[in-house]
């Protein structure tokens, strides 16, 4: 019995794998061959135009190396399948922009991007979590309808709009924190988490009311079942009944509105390290953008599907735990 319970454990377990690799190996598929075709749809002459707007000099050897590097002698598709073969082997060539490795560019940057949003997304859960569930539990007091008011108004605030207000109170008129830059851990602790508030602060307040507000409406949702009607008429109390019976139900829509988030905490993101004068990958993916550097913007556009991609199947897997009656997929 242990050991066909173990075998059945190890096949979902390669199933999972399976399934993940497949979706991000075409998630990525797809979205760098849209960058690649999107590039030359939009720009006239395509790439090569960027690469050489006066036309390559056939007796240039840096030109015709160019030629060769970005594969300019072929199509769309050709180039693309050149470029994804390089990817497979961790190969993403070099930036035009800064003549330099990918590599050499986005891997500083990745501890920065990733430490501000697991970061804000960790604030976000704590904050955002406990102002649905206040909100759900007093819905008919004025303390609940002015919670539900604020995460309203974190929906409505762009995230472009808080930091200049949090720089101008905290940095400029109170002067307890930096307006800008970044200080790694390594250097000095204290500076870093000093320049981690403000950013991290803006992020939360533009993205905690969608996750109060989710699970404000599924906790009520979950409270009008009979079996909470029962609990609460044998007299137990309104946190033994939210956490011990409600929340979980209530987790399966707050976790799928974290996975959605994460989108729109990339994106802010980006606006976050430009306002802040962080050099994370956000700032990057701006500056290849304009520049029109190629390798760059797949690079980068592989690494947003790749965590789009795990934590859509982090919470795949998380629902179906909390729910096992979730069919398989």
């Amino acid at each position: 019995m242990g050991q066909f319970v173990g075998a059945a454990f190890v096949w979902r377990l390669a199933k999972e794998i399976a399934r993940y690799v497949l979706r991000l190996a075409g998630t990525i598929a797809g979205a760098t061959l849209a960058v690649f075709l999107l590039i030359e749809v939009s720009i006239s002459g395509g790439f090569r135009a960027v690469v050489f707007p006066a036309g390559p000099n056939p007796n240039s050897e840096r030109d015709q190396a160019l030629v060769e590097i970005f594969h300019l002698d072929t199509n769309v598709m050709q180039r693309w399948i050149s470029w994804m073969l390089d990817a497979t082997r961790g190969e993403f060539g070099f930036s035009m922009r800064a003549r330099t490795s990918v590599w050499d560019l986005i891997g500083p940057r990745l501890s920065i991007s990733g430490e501000l949003m697991l970061v804000g997304v960790v604030a976000t859960l704590l904050i955002g979590v406990p102002m649905g569930l206040l909100a759900a539990a007093w819905s008919r007091r004025r303390a609940g309808r002015v919670i539900d008011g604020a995460l309203g108004l974190s929906q409505s605030l762009p995230v472009f709009v808080t930091p200049y207000f949090l720089i101008w109170l905290f940095a400029l008129e109170l002067g307890w924190l930096p307006a800008a830059t970044w200080v790694r851990p390594t250097v000095s602790l204290s500076d870093h988490v000093r320049h981690l508030v403000l950013p991290v602060v803006s992020l939360v307040l533009a993205e905690f009311g969608a996750i109060g507000r989710i699970v404000r409406a599924d906790v009520l949702r979950v409270l009008e079942q009979d079996y909470i009607v029962s609990a609460v008429g044998k007299g137990l109390s309104t946190r033994f009944v939210l956490f011990r019976h409600a929340l979980r139900p209530a987790s399966l829509g707050l976790l799928n509105i974290v996975g959605v988030n994460i989108g729109s905490m990339l994106s802010g993101a980006v606006v976050i390290e430009l306002i802040f004068g962080i050099g994370g990958l956000g700032r990057l993916l701006f500056e290849s953008t304009i520049s029109r550097d190629l390798n760059l913007i797949l690079a980068l556009t592989t690494y947003m599907v790749v965590v789009f991609v795990t934590l859509g199947t982090i919470v795949d897997i998380l629902t179906r735990a909390l729910d096992p009656r979730i069919a398989e997929r």
